[in-house]
């Protein structure tokens, strides 16, 4: 069995994204952003399998983190066990807390609550935000835009993998149309991203994959 078979429905994570958010919104931490791939299925017809839900939420705290924790749909007796950790974001500061579980479905789940972006302040990312009414709840998500410059820009050593690759180009497939290049280059050169996304897509082009639209319409020094 594949690992891309052994991921939890999409069903999961939006239960918990439903969920997070009616609870998040009675919070202090009422700020969120739906982040990760799982961004990507606002733009999409069907949304994508995870095992996991990515949120920016600035305000997160360990109490919110365990008032979540007595709420956040889960299976038997075992309540979730959370943690806060503060990494490094090409030296900038990266807090991300974690919430771990086994979901209803039985699927085990992490949710991520990262309080900045990549390590910038959540408020530079204003203008690439919208809202979408989605799953029967209103969404705070990036623009194709935004979600395009980001998933270019995974960090080494993994950067982007092949998988990565495919569901990104078939999300640029889907959006065609719709995705203002101009506004992808804004995005990548106020966040500092060009220089990394053009490493990982010359790692790419050695594995004989590319990300046709994204190589065609990014402009280069």
């Amino acid at each position: 069995m594949t690992n891309r078979a052994r991921r939890p429905p999409a069903r999961v994570w939006v239960d918990l994204l439903r969920n997070a958010s009616r609870v998040l919104a009675g919070t202090d931490a009422n700020d969120v952003i739906l982040f990760g791939s799982q961004a990507m299925s606002v733009y999409t017809q069907r949304a994508l399998a995870s095992k996991d839900l990515d949120l920016i939420v600035p305000g997160i705290t360990l109490t919110v983190l365990d008032q979540l924790c007595d709420t956040l749909p889960h299976q038997g007796k075992v309540r979730p066990t959370f943690g806060f950790e503060v990494h490094d974001y090409l030296g900038r500061r990266y807090p991300v807390g974690k919430i771990y579980l086994r979901h209803t479905s039985g699927f085990p789940m992490v949710v991520e609550f990262f309080q900045t972006f990549l390590g910038h302040p959540v408020t530079m990312l204003a203008p690439f935000l919208t809202f979408k009414d989605k799953w029967e709840t209103r969404v705070q998500v990036m623009v194709p835009e935004a979600i395009i410059g980001t998933r270019l820009a995974f960090r080494p050593p993994e950067r982007i993998t092949p998988f990565n690759a495919e569901r990104l180009d078939r999300f640029i497939r889907n959006v065609e149309g719709q995705v203002d290049w101009v506004k992808v280059n804004t995005f990548i050169d106020t966040f500092g991203l060009r220089a990394i996304i053009s490493e990982n897509l010359a790692q790419l082009r050695t594995k004989r994959i590319r990300i046709r639209e994204a190589s065609k319409n990014l402009s280069w020094p």
